[in-house]
């Protein structure tokens, strides 16, 4: 299928947007037809992840209050607008491109269509606007690995055990500017300590808790716990949807989890307490490096659950703590002042969606389920209907 890009106006010479995007109605029906089935199946698709945000931030703050709500409706709203945009936007500007200029262009058509409608972000709540790009990032960053034809690269991403070094590596990283910069980590699984105000007794460690083994078995039960919740609520999504299984199907559905993600994120967040601890107290002092040293211990449990989302979050995080930790180190720099300023979520959200469109027409096999789920769902399956028509004239065609 890679191939296609080689062959795209070959295949696609003589071709109108109604053969390849809409067969069997014209431009305007269509427009109509796929705003209303947006709207239907961008409710279907965020809905659920909206009522995971509030599971989330029920967790979090331990209480439900009006602020929560309306949070958590905000959001939903932000995120229909946002989908609705881009969704409607790469569809109009491909049949736009198509009737100005009598052809349908490889970049104009395909990569760079929804570019208008990918700029919404911009006027999005800072949640959406970081959660989308991160989302979406993350399964691109898969579909690219996946669709490298290099042999080194096939035989990175095929041994479990360079996948899992890698990881180490990175993890290592993370820990190593977490420590460094003001900013939280977000979306991370540990958040390494800095020293606060002098305890009423001396400790060797930053840690709160009254002994080193209770800091480390409370982390453990907290991403237990979070963990957990985290699956169940997603095994519950998607067993609601299921109306035709019996009670027995639906309770099986709902166990269904990814136990390995669960002991997983348990493991990792203990050792690197555990490591930190140990490290502090043998030389009764706590070293900057220590917490570096703690992140590449743990990621060796990446062994027992290797996943391209964890990798590539762990990228996303990496990329993150160390844009913070240079942001501050040259704070008093005016251009990096006026550089942290810049929306930089929704400029990797709107270059994302670009290689989205590109993938769904290039390499559709090589998607990660999310990403193939979100554009299809969210673009009422437009996106499905015209991947198919160029690959069936491009199979026409050899």
């Amino acid at each position: 299928m890679s191939a296609l890009s080689k062959y795209f106006d070959q295949a696609l010479e003589g071709a109108t947007c109604r053969d390849i995007l809409h067969p069997g109605v014209g431009c305007a029906e269509f427009a109509r037809r796929n705003l209303l089935g947006t709207v239907r199946s961008n409710v279907r698709f965020f809905l659920p992840i909206s009522l995971l945000r509030l599971l989330l931030l029920l967790y979090s703050r331990r209480a439900l209050s009006g602020v929560v709500l309306r949070d958590t409706a905000r959001e939903f709203a932000a995120m229909m607008v946002n989908a609705l945009c881009v969704a409607n936007c790469w569809t109009g500007a491909f049949c736009l491109v198509a009737r100005t200029t009598g052809r349908i262009h490889d970049n104009y058509s395909v990569s760079l269509a929804p570019v208008l409608g990918t700029c919404a972000m911009f006027l999005m709540p800072a949640y959406v606007q970081t959660t989308h790009a991160k989302a979406i990032f993350v399964a691109n960053l898969e579909c690219w690995i996946k669709s490298r034809e290099s042999a080194l690269v096939e035989w990175m991403r095929e041994s479990r055990l360079t996948g899992t070094v890698c990881f180490m590596v990175i993890s290592a990283g993370i820990a190593r500017y977490a420590c460094r910069t003001q900013h939280r980590t977000e979306f991370w699984f540990v958040q390494p300590l800095k020293r606060r105000a002098p305890a009423a007794e001396p400790r060797i460690c930053y840690h709160q808790e009254d002994s080193c083994a209770r800091y480390v078995l409370a982390g453990m039960r907290t991403y237990f716990t979070f963990g957990a919740i985290l699956e169940l609520a997603r095994r519950l999504i998607v067993t609601v949807g299921q109306l035709r299984q019996t009670p027995a199907e639906r309770l099986r559905s709902l166990l269904r989890l990814r136990y390995r993600l669960i002991l997983f994120l348990t493991l990792y967040n203990g050792t690197f307490r555990f490591v930190t601890c140990l490290l502090a107290r043998r030389r009764q002092k706590v070293r900057a490096q220590d917490n570096t040293v703690a992140g590449f211990a743990s990621g060796l449990w990446y062994y027992l659950c290797p996943s391209y989302n964890i990798f590539n979050l762990a990228v996303c995080a990496l990329t993150q703590t160390h844009w913070n930790f240079l942001m501050e180190r040259y704070a008093k720099v005016a251009f990096v002042r006026q550089l942290d300023r810049v929306s930089f979520s929704s400029l990797v959200w709107i270059g994302s969606m670009c290689y989205v469109t590109y993938s769904r027409a290039y390499y559709p096999w090589a998607m990660s389920r999310f990403a193939l789920k979100f554009i299809d769902i969210c673009s009422s399956y437009a996106s499905r209907t015209a991947s198919e028509n160029f690959a069936g004239r491009y199979l026409t065609a050899h």
